[in-house]
């Protein structure tokens, strides 16, 4: 019985590291965790090279406050095992367990330490981009509402993700099951290159939550100067855009210089990564139609989409039965029928 439940707790870890890396990897594509990945990488080359950095520590006294939150998650664990991998899955589900019991509490405590430090972090950058991305249009409150986000999906990607990820390394690292240990970090690097490889395939720029959330904002702050940059950016397309159907991609999708002239048109309002969350479509005339090009935020579930659609004319198109059927796909109108009104 028992080695079943081993070898049932072994291939749990292995369906796991076939997604969570993949899973973290774009989380951290488009939310700020990279500050605890950091810190959580450093403690787990601490603990796999823990003789190395013990000897370096005699001969570096200074290394010891250095390294001290990776010392003690090291020191830790090596006087306190990982737990079954069940119980890291159902970690949130224990409390109040894990804060009552001293040895847990201590190992909540480790992780606490990383997300204080990831938090201090992640507040310093948010004062940076108070001045750099909120303002003028956006104030304090945004601003605390953007951080707040970032926070909290910074503390459930630990608890949800990161803990069971490091601590079934550090199982099999401290029992010195090397078989174990390179079968996760095998499957481990196939999830994240799967990552990879998806995030290359895609045809727009990585746009990070924060800068999708500061479109919104931006534009319900000021909407008469988000309409005329919006309605600039479609013109300054427009205007490079052949006539021709098969200079635009097959799905009529905006690509190269199109694409190019209206994210810069659209700089004139919005910040940097913001004009970089627009993307186009256009739909070539039919039966003397002149067509239409729509720019647009992608809509997120039961949210309405950011859009305007111009002709090549240069005359808005509020109906939205002449928009490109790819562009209705994308903003999600076509099923929730949302639009949010410049």
């Amino acid at each position: 019985m028992r080695r079943f439940l081993d070898a049932a707790d072994f291939g749990a870890r292995i369906a796991f590291f076939a997604f969570a890396p993949f899973c973290v990897f774009i989380l951290a594509s488009f939310f700020p965790v990279a500050a605890t990945l950091v810190n959580l990488g450093l403690c787990l080359v601490v603990v796999g090279f823990a003789d190395l950095v013990r000897s370096a520590q005699r001969r570096v006294p200074i290394l010891s406050s250095v390294l001290t939150g990776p010392l003690e998650f090291e020191r830790y664990y090596r006087l306190h095992p990982p737990k079954p991998f069940a119980y890291y899955i159902f970690y949130p589900f224990l409390f109040p367990y894990w804060l009552a019991v001293d040895a847990a509490r201590r190992e909540f405590l480790l992780y606490k330490t990383l997300n204080i430090i990831s938090l201090v972090f992640l507040g310093g950058t948010a004062v940076y981009e108070y001045f750099a991305y909120f303002k003028p249009q956006l104030g304090l409150r945004e601003c605390l509402h953007v951080l707040a986000v970032s926070a909290s999906i910074e503390v459930v990607t630990v608890m949800l993700m990161l803990m069971p990820l490091a601590t079934s390394l550090v199982k099999y690292r401290l029992a010195g099951q090397r078989g174990r240990l390179a079968t996760l970090v095998l499957v481990g690097a196939v999830s994240v290159a799967i990552a990879i490889f998806g995030i290359e395939q895609r045809r727009d720029p990585i746009v990070s939550w924060s800068a999708r959330e500061r479109v919104v904002l931006r534009t319900k702050a000021d909407r008469p100067h988000a309409r005329a940059a919006q309605v600039a950016a479609a013109k300054a397309a427009w205007s490079v855009i052949p006539k021709h159907h098969d200079d635009v991609d097959r799905d009529g999708k905006l690509v190269g210089d199109a694409i190019d002239h209206a994210r810069d048109a659209l700089k004139k309002f919005y910040k940097t990564d913001e004009a970089q969350a627009f993307d186009g479509w256009v739909s070539h005339g039919k039966k003397g139609s002149s067509g239409v090009l729509v720019l647009y935020v992608e809509a997120r579930k039961k949210k309405p989409a950011i859009f305007i659609a111009v002709d090549r004319a240069g005359t808005e198109v509020r109906d939205t039965k002449q928009l490109p059927k790819g562009a209705l796909d994308a903003m999600k109108l076509a099923a929730d029928g949302l639009a949010l009104e410049l």
